[in-house]
């Protein structure tokens, strides 16, 4: 850790985010105590809208130096975007959620807690959706029933958020080899299984306020998604001739 860094580091990676940014700006007020010491990194991913100019706009109005934007030129993808974040980060204790605000941003103040109880670097902390609609859990179903029988490892909602970690862990699994995709999710689930401890936690999962889902708003979407993460599952596979 560096000198006088914080002691969590969360990233939002945020494309086409311009109409949640203030809710997330808004949230973050409410939930994060001034006793926490945090960074919040939220990424503008190569955003397309005027995401660059709410993001100034809320900074100036925030007056909080714990709250960075990490600017991507040019869209590369979800993980992308969030190791970009993860890049930046500072803490011993690095996390990311999403900027959709379907789970609550409070759930990351949860996760640190759960992790701060097992003071074990290999535990891996991520969340466990509830109360969602039959369609997307039937996905998210499917996903971990192929990614478990092809992986070899027992992998349970696999795009569930928030994400916790130890810095050793980002250094070891994410920094130089993580995919630039929604493939993230499951990679880092993969290596937290196998290498350490998984400990999930409930979180409740609401409508979107604002924009389509990038992980998969409508099935057409979903699938597209759901495609590439399976192909990626028998790659990495064979990477690691399972």
């Amino acid at each position: 850790m560096l000198k006088n860094s914080p002691t969590l580091s969360l990233v939002i990676p945020c494309y086409n985010e311009a109409d949640n940014i203030p809710l997330i700006f808004q949230r973050l007020k409410e939930i994060l105590p001034e006793s926490l010491d945090v960074e919040v990194l939220l990424v503008n991913n190569g955003s397309k809208d005027n995401s660059k100019f709410v993001f100034d706009e809320q900074l100036q109005k925030a007056h909080d130096n714990r709250i960075k934007v990490v600017n991507v030129a040019v869209n590369q993808g979800y993980g992308f975007g969030i190791l970009a974040g993860l890049a930046d980060a500072t803490a011993d204790v690095l996390a990311w959620t999403h900027a959709d605000m379907q789970t609550d941003l409070k759930d990351v103040i949860t996760a640190f807690e759960t992790y701060l109880k097992h003071n074990d670097p290999k535990v891996f902390v991520k969340g466990k959706r509830k109360s969602r609609a039959f369609g997307p859990l039937f996905f998210t179903a499917c996903m971990g029933w192929v990614a478990s029988l092809a992986l070899k490892q027992s992998l349970d909602d696999i795009g569930a958020q928030p994400k916790l970690f130890s810095r050793l862990f980002y250094e070891t699994y994410l920094k130089e080899k993580a995919p630039y995709d929604f493939s993230l999710d499951l990679y880092a689930q993969y290596w937290a299984k196998r290498e350490g401890r998984i400990v999930d936690f409930p979180v409740y999962f609401a409508n979107r306020l604002h924009g389509e889902a990038k992980g998969g708003g409508s099935i057409a979407t979903r699938i597209k998604v759901s495609k590439r993460v399976w192909k990626f599952i028998f790659e990495l596979r064979k990477h690691l001739q399972l």
